[in-house]
């Protein structure tokens, strides 16, 4: 149950919006590791969580 008043409806987009900047954060927290070496497998495994996220943003951005 909702506890907003309909005055104070916020908009659906803001949610979305929301939701797509918390996901680049994440997907850029992936790819991002400065001075560490990476084994080949968890380089190649995050760069596949990194592009999930990728996909994520632009199936939400489209509504699907």
């Amino acid at each position: 149950m909702s506890t907003m008043t309909s005055s104070s409806r916020t908009r659906p987009t803001a949610g979305v919006s929301r939701l797509v900047r918390r996901l680049e954060r994440e997907r850029r927290r992936w790819t991002l590791r400065d001075g560490v070496e990476l084994v080949a497998t968890e380089q190649a495994w995050r760069a596949g969580v990194a592009e999930g996220l990728r996909l994520a943003q632009t199936a939400i951005r489209k509504g699907v």
